[in-house]
This record gives C-alpha cells, structure tokens and sequence, in this order.
C-alpha cells in the first residue's frame, strides 16, 4: 500500500486519505510525498521571505562553494545569493529580465537576458564585468570559454565577446540543455525526448519513454546521471526521473511535485549536500537523499 507524509503538518497517511487531505485543506495546497521517494522534501523558503512585491524565479545554479544563484525577474530583475536553506547573503541587480543561469567558475556565472543578451556576473564584486550579444533563445550552456547556445536550428558556438566560431547542426531543436564535464557530453530536451550529443554535435543517444509527458528542465548528478523534472500531464503534480549517462535505464525518484500549469519551474543538483533543488514559481523546495 502506497503511503504518503505531508511535509505542512507531518501526517502519515494512505492515499485515499492523502487526497481527502488535500481537499480538507484547498485553500492551502499541502504537500504530500511518497515515503518510498529516493529523496525526501527537507525545507522550503519563498521569495516573499525577501521581498513584499510579487518575484518569479527563472533559473536555479549553485556555486562550487555551495551557495545558491536564484534568478529573479520583476521589480527588480537580479540574481539572489543564498545558502541552501534560503539565507539571503546578497543580491546583484540586473538591467533585464534574467532567464538562465550558468556557472563559469567559482566567482563567476554567466546569465541569459531579455534583450538577446548574456551578462558575465561577478559574484564575489556583485557586478556585471562583461557580456556577450549573439543569444537566439534563453538556453545555453558555458563550455571552456565558450557558450553554446542554442537555435532552431541546431546549436551556435559564441566566444565570451559574443562573435560565433562555430555552427552545430541539429536534426531538433535544443529547448533546454545541460552540460556534463567528466564526460564530455551535452544532454538535451526537446518535448518529451532526452537527447545526448557530444560537443560536435553527433547523437550518442535518444530516449523517448510512453509515460514522459510535458519534460520542464534538466540538471546531471554527482554520478553523471541525468536528473529530469516533467509534470504530468493535466493533474499539476510532477516528478523528478532519474536516467542512467548512456540512457540504458531511468527511474523516478521523486513524486508529487506541485507544478502548475503556466509557472516556472527549475531544477538543480546541489553537489556539496546530494540535494535536489527544484524551484517553482516564488518558491524553492530542497529535497535530501535518504
């Protein structure tokens, strides 16, 4: 029998009574999970904590040294500095609307902007030291000085000065990509496909599973496996899907993510504390490994 806690109010219960729950208490959506999850929800906070005015997160990264970047658009537009259980350090204000964040060392990430732009951000000074104009769509990712970016078409290789060296063409298009080092490979999502390709472009695999709906965002682990956020379709919940670096095997790990329908969703995998980082509209959710 399938037993599930809620993190609000820290009752254990069945999953008939999980959904009574949940009704009984509408007007505050509880969060309920799996006690068989792989990893298990240990804290929350918002972004209201912050702020009194409406935030969005767009993106979610982390720094070598464990500290979180939450992109933030709307009034002001900036990158918040946090630890990883939500204590703000810092905030760094940006000029546009930022849309995705990636870490260039350990001082230093690069982040996509509204107006077709990328700002190299400082973290340690708290300022915009640099930024490269060539960006088609939000997603890219940061490669040996380079970034890869991505297009309808395929994948655009700019220096940090923006010019383009190089052009991989693609049989899809990119929508969201991550970057793994130790192998050398960029994972890929195009609606409901995972798809691995190494720095040139060639297909190492595809992954397409009947039971993936609507794939969100992806992030890899302290193992090289890929971590894939996908809400299901037409119930406004989601799952965290594990999936093996050679796309043999994949399995989920976490249940009952509240994902609405029309909200930003992100993901993470904070190395230093083996979490998972997800973040959903105004509020980032930490969930441990067991």
């Amino acid at each position: 029998m399938s037993v599930y806690k809620c993190y609000d109010c820290k009752k254990v219960l069945c999953k008939d009574c999980s959904t009574k729950h949940n009704d009984d208490t509408k007007l505050h959506h509880h969060l309920m999970q799996l006690m068989s999850d792989k990893f298990i929800l240990n804290c929350k906070f918002s972004l209201k904590e912050f702020v009194t005015c409406k935030r969005t997160l767009t993106d979610i990264e982390y720094l070598p040294s464990g500290l979180l970047i939450v992109a933030v658009e709307r009034f002001p537009s900036e990158l918040q500095i946090c630890s990883v259980s939500g204590k703000q350090k810092h905030a760094i204000y940006l000029n546009n609307y930022p849309r995705k964040i990636d870490v260039v060392d350990k001082n230093t990430v690069a982040v996509s902007l509204t107006n077709k732009s990328i700002a190299i951000v400082d973290i340690q000074q708290h300022h915009i030291c640099g930024t490269a104009i060539n960006l088609i769509q939000d997603s890219f990712i940061y490669i040996e000085n380079q970034f890869y970016v991505a297009n309808r078409l395929g994948i655009d290789v700019i220096d940090m000065s923006g010019d383009v060296k190089r052009r991989i063409d693609l049989s899809f298009t990119p929508y969201d990509m991550c970057y793994d080092v130790d192998s050398q490979r960029i994972y890929c999502m195009d609606s409901s496909k995972l798809i691995c390709i190494d720095r040139d472009g060639n297909d190492i695999f595809t992954l397409v599973d009947p039971n993936w709906t609507e794939l969100r965002d992806l992030t890899i682990d302290n193992e090289g496996n890929v971590l894939v956020l996908q809400r299901n379709a037409g119930r406004g919940l989601g799952c965290v899907i594990k999936v093996d670096p050679n796309g043999k095997s994949n399995e989920v790990l976490i249940t009952n993510i509240h994902l609405p329908m029309f909200t930003s969703t992100r993901i993470s995998f904070h190395r230093l504390t083996n979490s998972v980082v997800i973040g959903v509209d105004d509020t980032v959710y930490i969930y441990k490994k067991k």
